[in-house]
């Protein structure tokens, strides 16, 4: 069985120290770049898809999930700080989910049935109360994508669609296997879930229509959340990537839109997130890859080994026309031989590693050395081979 928590150290991916604690990680350099990397390409695939970006506060007062009517179910999730304002009487939280947030910013203004769908995303730390948790695999900080669409009911199976194409498109990218599961209510107990019977069961077919029309196959299960149905994505049997329906927080909120007729109606509200949790990316990363990840999210693309000091100034050079052209470059300026480098960067399964030594640096070439093979080539040649490589993606 693969150690999840041994490689990611092994790989400098992250660490544990045991007094900051259980469930806080530390994400390292080289896996904060490969957050940076995915992140980057989950917001501008969004902003793509018409999502405007927003920032909410990861602390605030308890009013705003009380509002929402589950903060008494939810609380022993939370973590709930006793507030020390007289004028203040709510309890301050550390922010467990966004939904209430974004809710909060459709609110702000009135809209037209012309402006729907409309999609807000943001890159979100959030806090949870976790039990078991263990290195990057379950932890109390969890960094998430999300995401809300607020469309008319008659436009669902569009919005939701849209949400599945672009989990499709991250999950291809990453070349990672997953499962798919309509997740919706058991009909034998229908009395015990939010919203009314014709609402889930359009939302429902729409989900059908959408697995069934992407020819994606799927299981159904009856184990939706009370407020509404999902498609659930999992990958070795751990729920993964969510896109759900909540038939209560509009009203909750009181969030309305002015239909064709000028009457005011309230939106659907939709759920989603294109790679969940971070951490738990990086971990499903880890097992999959085990340290050779793909070029374009490999923490860095090239690594510079200078045999000699006098060589620096023309390794500096190299990296710095690497960096121009949006290649992830770095020196290795730490103590020791050339070969115990060598040896260093091979064990982090950099999938280049440039030697300049007298050779290269009197020729104005480059040694590159790779798990297949020694070659020799200049700056131009190793340029287009990454980018070549990078285009593949």
């Amino acid at each position: 069985m693969i150690d999840i928590n041994k490689l990611g150290k092994e790989f400098e991916i992250y660490t544990t120290v045991d007094y900051i604690g259980k469930g806080f990680p530390i994400i390292l350099p080289r896996g904060a770049r490969m957050i940076r990397t995915l992140r980057n390409f989950v917001e501008k695939e969004e902003e793509n898809e018409g999502y405007n970006i927003v920032r909410t506060p990861s602390i605030s007062n308890s009013e705003v999930y009380k509002k929402e009517d589950r903060y008494d179910l939810q609380k022993n999730k939370m973590f709930v700080i006793k507030n020390s304002d007289e004028e203040n009487k709510n309890e301050i939280v550390l922010k467990p989910y966004i939904q209430p947030f974004h809710c909060s910013i459709f609110k702000e203004n009135q809209h037209s049935y012309r402006e729907l769908p409309i999609k807000y995303c943001e890159t979100s730390t959030v806090f949870r109360k976790e039990r078991d948790v263990k290195g990057i695999l379950k932890t109390r900080q969890i960094t998430l994508s999300d995401a809300s669409i607020f469309c008319e009911p008659e436009k669902i199976e569009e919005s939701i669609k849209s949400s599945i194409l672009i989990q499709q498109k991250y999950i291809k990218k990453l070349d990672i296997k997953v499962k798919y599961i309509l997740s919706t209510w058991d009909e034998n107990e229908k009395e015990n879930y939010i919203g009314k019977v014709e609402e889930w069961d359009s939302a429902v077919q729409a989900m059908k229509n959408i697995l069934n029309d992407l020819k994606i196959h799927y299981t159904i299960e009856s184990n939706a959340r009370i407020y509404g149905p999902s498609i659930l994505i999992s990958h070795n049997e751990k729920d993964f990537l969510r896109t759900e329906v909540d038939f209560e927080i509009p009203h909750r909120f009181e969030l309305k839109y002015t239909d064709r007729n000028n009457t005011e109606r309230f939106p659907v509200y939709i759920h989603h997130t294109v790679v969940g949790s971070y951490e738990q990316l990086i971990a499903m990363l880890i097992e999959r890859y085990k340290g050779n990840f793909p070029l374009w999210i490999t923490p860095e693309q090239i690594k510079i080994i200078s045999e000699k000091s006098d060589y620096d100034d023309y390794a500096e050079e190299i990296k710095e026309k690497l960096i121009n052209n949006g290649i992830r470059a770095e020196i290795d300026k730490s103590n020791g031989s050339t070969q115990s480098k060598i040896k260093k960067q091979t064990k982090l399964k950099v999938p280049y590693i440039v030697l300049i030594g007298k050779s290269e640096y009197e020729n104005n070439t480059l040694k590159v050395l790779n798990e297949e093979n020694t070659k020799a080539y200049n700056i131009d040649e190793l340029i287009w081979e990454v980018k070549e490589c990078l285009n593949q993606y």
